[in-house]
């Protein structure tokens, strides 16, 4: 349900799993942003309300998080296919350790999930080998905007391995195509 254009404040606590912050509203119902970091106070547009929660996008950040960072890409907060640009990699790790944690005890109820600390990769950038695109109406390589199945047309991209990166910018369709999704895949010794 689409709600009206009001601006509220909240306090996000939380980074949850597919890459939201969550907050509460004054009413006490959990709200999930997008692209907000804990510990940051912002304003925000409802964009969807259900009985127990709702889901917002930011409008404004009033109070940054110190931890808050530039992403490297252009199309972050924009794109839906990454999550935490906005926090710093050795965070991130932090992040998705708590994540996991509470995803083993809220939906595994698993007391005390015997969680290692996050393996860190040796490089956080170009290591994916693998990437679905999808397209829009003119024919543009893209990902889906974040809660959304609207096609965001990128210039570029810093997950895919430099085979993939290297091709993918050189496709070109037709406007209107039946073609949905586009998967690149790279191999052993730049096979793609």
């Amino acid at each position: 349900m689409m709600v009206d254009s009001k601006i509220y404040e909240v306090t996000l606590t939380t980074l949850t799993y597919g890459g939201e912050a969550m907050g509460r509203l004054e009413d006490g119902r959990a709200v999930f942003i997008p692209f907000g970091l804990p510990g940051e106070r912002v304003g925000v547009r409802l964009t969807d309300e259900k009985k127990n929660f709702a889901r917002g996008a930011i409008v404004e950040i009033l109070e940054a998080s110190p931890d808050r960072i530039e992403a490297k890409c252009r199309h972050f907060g924009e794109c839906g296919g990454c999550h935490y640009q906005n926090l710093p990699y050795e965070k991130q790790l932090i992040a998705k350790t708590e994540i996991l944690i509470d995803q083993l005890k809220r939906i595994g109820k698993i007391e005390n999930p015997p969680v290692k600390p996050m393996v860190a990769s040796p490089n956080p950038w170009n290591y994916r080998n693998h990437v679905q695109f999808s397209l829009d109406r003119d024919g543009k390589l893209g990902f889906q905007r974040s809660n959304s199945n609207r096609v965001v047309p990128i210039t570029e991209c810093h997950m895919p391995e430099a085979t993939i990166n290297d091709f993918w910018s050189q496709l070109e369709f037709e406007p209107e195509t039946n073609i949905e999704r586009v998967s690149l895949r790279a191999g052993m010794d730049d096979d793609l």
